[in-house]
């Protein structure tokens, strides 16, 4: 992506900071790489020095940008520097960061219930994954925007892992599922067949009833079928 004025409507540091980390994330500032004179920058951008220098320092705060005496802002791996909270801005619909999200989330996933062996799910939170399932039930059977179908999945995932009282857990995840959740092409892929979806979580129901370790690997097996025929039809959908 090459640098150019940012959008009048735009005109903000955080506008700017968009831009620019945009521009890392894609390889057009790529690691190592100095960046250009801060008064020739603000012209390229179309935005004030003030504006600028807001932009590059949130940058230089999460860890893309670092400054060297003499030689000014110098761009930084973000694979290496970078947290969770960059993953919006990766090509989530391209096949294969579609597929290193969702097999990050099958890891979490396994992680989840491995914790939930240990820790089984008082009543409380069955009644709250079960109440969740429901509600994703009813809006496949009433055939919602699959925005709203993803949300109810999103909130069937959030009781699940409120089960294993591990905040570590849920903020690992978060990230993942959210991304995932906001991207329309793979979210789409996701849902094209929301009956299965539920099918999977009533499955997965009746383990919860009585969690066992030696039940894990058909119910992962379940999800990575599941995430193979989402990203068969994320495929299809780019090829049109």
């Amino acid at each position: 992506m090459a640098l150019g004025p940012i959008s009048p409507r735009e005109s903000s540091h955080q506008a700017c900071e968009h831009a620019l980390r945009r521009a890392v994330i894609d390889g057009s500032l790529g690691p190592g790489q100095r960046l250009p004179a801060e008064r020739a920058l603000a012209a390229t951008l179309g935005v004030s020095r003030l504006t600028l220098r807001a932009a590059l320092a949130a940058l230089t705060a999460r860890g893309l940008l670092a400054v060297k005496h003499g030689s000014g802002y110098i761009v930084q791996d973000f694979t290496q520097r970078g947290g969770a909270d960059l993953l919006p801005d990766l090509p989530c619909e391209s096949a294969s960061v579609a597929r290193e999200l969702l097999r990050v989330r099958r890891h979490l996933a396994h992680a989840i219930l491995e914790r939930l062996v240990e820790h089984p799910p008082g009543g409380l939170a069955l009644r709250g994954y079960t109440r969740a399932v429901d509600n994703l039930e009813a809006l496949v059977t009433q055939a919602r925007p699959v925005a709203e179908i993803a949300a109810g999945d999103l909130e069937v995932i959030r009781s699940l892992v409120a089960g294993t009282a591990s905040a570590v857990l849920a903020l690992c995840l978060n990230p993942v599922v959210n991304v995932i959740a906001s991207s329309a092409g793979l979210r789409d892929a996701l849902y094209g067949e929301p009956r299965t979806n539920v099918a999977g979580w009533r499955a997965l129901g009746e383990w919860l009833k009585k969690p066992r370790r030696e039940a894990l690997r058909a119910l992962l097996d379940l999800l990575e079928a599941h995430d193979r025929e989402s990203l068969k039809r994320l495929q299809k959908r780019r090829s049109r």
